[in-house]
């Protein structure tokens, strides 16, 4: 519940109607709530080597037969996985996605710098990412332009191995 809490601060609450905020919040809450989802996410939930699984993207047919039995405990484990991959992807789009097609500066900024480290982290989303920090290049405000290039350099001083990928976003 605490994590879908900061996803309703941050504005990108998962459910909609009452139990998920449709308004953008305020900047300065939504951009502490991000800090501390992007925190949570980079450094507990997420697996640093691997992508999320859905539930379609498990072997269930495996078990349909009465020969296998799957147990209720590894499906309460997937179907967590599958939950925690849609709250990360909604964190994605609405909010940093929201963030860094605004106007505010200084918000653009943050968000620039909490997707770079999403991307140097964990593997999941990483495309969302790199397109993200990829557009920002061509941004029409030189600080925020400057501060993705910045940006994708750091990266790849990380993970030189990114570099094609990289240069294929950017073309």
């Amino acid at each position: 519940y605490a994590l879908d809490m900061l996803l309703d601060l941050a504005g990108c609450g998962v459910e909609g109607g009452n139990g998920g905020m449709t308004s953008i919040p305020n900047s300065r809450v939504g951009q502490m709530a991000s800090e501390a989802l992007s925190d949570l996410f980079a450094n507990t939930l997420l697996p640093k080597d691997r992508k999320l699984l859905s539930l379609e993207g498990r072997p269930l047919y495996l078990y349909d037969d009465n020969k296998r039995t799957l147990s209720p405990r590894i499906l309460l484990l997937w179907r967590y996985e599958e939950m925690l991959k849609q709250r990360y992807a909604s964190y994605l789009s609405r909010y940093l996605g929201r963030t860094l097609s605004g106007e505010d500066e200084p918000s653009k900024k943050n968000a620039l710098t909490t997707a770079s480290f999403l991307l140097k982290e964990v593997p999941e989303g990483e495309e969302i990412l790199l397109a993200m920090i990829v557009n920002k290049i061509g941004d029409p405000v030189r600080k925020i332009a400057s501060a993705a290039g910045h940006q994708l350099r750091m990266i790849l001083e990380e993970h030189p191995v990114m570099v094609n990928v990289v240069a294929r976003e950017v073309q």
